[in-house]
């Protein structure tokens, strides 16, 4: 049914486009100084080693509150480098929330986001009413959702994003959550940002503010190497939009 894949792609849009917040200032340092605490260490080789420990861990869950393609939008996702995922989006009011097992993706929008598709959003709710839309992961409809959602690809665009070799400029150390941090920031066009690197345990990319320019927020990242519990909804529960032909 074409209103149920122009909801699943118009959903896919909104979640690819986080992938690009995700951007810090961080730079591809050259050469190891001779201290090892890593606040020491200059911007780009602290960039390279959180950039190094992110693409290791197996499981995170990324938060952001932010901007995105001039709309609010918030997003929870917690992933693995499996490929699955389960969270949710709120965006125009509504609030949808996202699936991946295995080879299947699931999602299920309440009443204010199907209202937030105008006409074709409610032909769509006349035909799912509470139950979850179900695809193929491979389809071309889920391709830009899964941007956002599989670990492996999330950090591949993180990587591709990289700064240069300045690296940004450090500032004095705080603590986000809990953890120690050293905030390092840099500018890019309009946008000031901000990446916050933990200095204990793993140098993980704690957090990044994006103040300023078209899309400010605040993305939260958490949960490494902790066990992902994704359940796919029950078959009962479900609608398989692949079997609905249009």
């Amino acid at each position: 049914m074409t209103t149920l894949r122009a909801a699943l792609t118009a959903v896919g849009c909104s979640a690819a486009a986080l992938t690009i917040a995700a951007c810090g200032p961080l730079g591809s340092g050259k050469a190891e100084p001779a201290s090892t605490a890593l606040a020491d260490q200059p911007a780009s080789v602290i960039g390279t080693k959180s950039l190094a420990a992110m693409k290791s861990a197996s499981t995170m869950t990324v938060d952001l509150d932010g901007i995105t393609d001039g709309k609010p939008m918030k997003y929870h996702m917690a992933m693995s480098d499996t490929g699955d995922c389960q969270g949710n989006l709120t965006m125009e009011g509504g609030n949808v929330r996202m699936v991946k097992s295995g080879p299947s993706l699931y999602m299920k929008g309440d009443d204010a986001f199907w209202s937030s598709q105008g006409a074709d959003g409610k032909a769509a709710q006349e035909v799912i009413g509470k139950r979850w839309m179900k695809t193929k992961a491979s389809g071309p409809d889920s391709k830009e959702f899964l941007q956002a959602c599989d670990l492996k690809a999330f950090l591949a665009e993180l990587d591709k994003e990289e700064g240069g070799d300045d690296g940004g400029t450090k500032g004095e150390p705080v603590t986000v959550d809990g953890t120690p941090a050293l905030p390092i920031t840099g500018k890019d066009g309009a946008e000031t940002i901000t990446a916050y690197i933990a200095t204990q345990g793993k140098p993980y990319m704690l957090k990044v503010v994006t103040k300023g320019g078209k899309e400010p927020g605040t993305l939260h990242f958490t949960d490494f190497d902790k066990p992902v519990d994704i359940k796919a909804p029950a078959a009962k529960d479900v609608v398989d939009i692949d079997k609905l032909g249009g």
